[in-house]
């Protein structure tokens, strides 16, 4: 009878994470330029008493969708969308991070940093400082960032070979933690755009749904195995 109730309790767990992994993508339907996980579970065989395997359900991980959001046209000039598999280069208090959330603007000493005060970094990994006098900030496809005058510095965009071993760290900025990037020669910038989540909302909403119903399911089956093992009990000293 136990063997039931630890079944029913792996798949209610699992159902737990998938539920905290999908609430977590609707929070973020309107974050800029947010990427939906999804978990990954596995089955786990345990083979008992009497050579029957008996199957639970593993929390195997889970993956980023790396899928493009929708650009937006924004019209500020400091907001740089990335066109294709790509990520800026942030400096943080914790070292460096990596976003693709292009929402900047210039501190008062002229650097363009994240709505968090994060630098954001060229690609000699000096700060991207612009002359405030100027008004108009451009940024080429390629990164370039010029004003009046002509030719400051050009903004590092990176890729990784495996982008699935980013770690979110909060605000947009992902940890590479130790994996070195490559150059993202094939990634443009669009200014005046921003990235929007690639949360699909009615989706996702589906999937809460589904997970509610399959707890439930579960938790009936918990609650019979609960009653027919004290209904057992019960009759135990009618048999003796």
């Amino acid at each position: 009878m136990e063997n039931a109730v630890f079944i029913g309790l792996s798949q209610q767990m699992a159902l737990k994470r998938q539920l905290d992994i999908t609430a977590n993508n609707l929070a973020n339907v309107n974050t800029t330029a947010f990427k939906s996980e999804h978990p990954l579970f596995e089955e786990f065989l345990v083979d008992n008493f009497n050579d029957r395997s008996m199957s639970y359900v593993q929390d195997y991980g889970s993956y980023r969708d790396l899928r493009e959001g929708e650009f937006s046209h924004t019209g500020r000039p400091l907001d740089a969308a990335i066109n294709g598999e790509g990520y800026f280069t942030i400096e943080t208090d914790q070292g460096i991070r990596y976003t693709r959330n292009g929402s900047f603007r210039l501190d008062p000493e002229g650097n363009i940093v994240t709505i968090n005060n994060n630098f954001l970094l060229d690609e000699t990994g000096r700060k991207i400082t612009v002359d405030q006098q100027f008004q108009e900030v451009a940024f080429a496809p390629d990164g370039t960032v010029t004003t009046a005058p002509g030719q400051t510095q050009k903004i590092e965009l990176v890729r990784f070979n495996n982008p699935q071993i980013l770690k979110q760290v909060g605000d947009g900025l992902y940890d590479s933690e130790g994996f070195e990037p490559a150059p993202a020669v094939e990634a443009k910038i669009m200014q005046r755009t921003l990235e929007k989540s690639n949360v699909q909302p009615i989706l996702e909403m589906t999937a809460m749904i589904d997970i509610m119903r399959a707890y439930q399911s579960a938790q009936k089956l918990l609650d019979a195995e609960h009653d027919l093992q004290m209904k057992s009990i019960e009759e135990m000293p009618a048999v003796q």
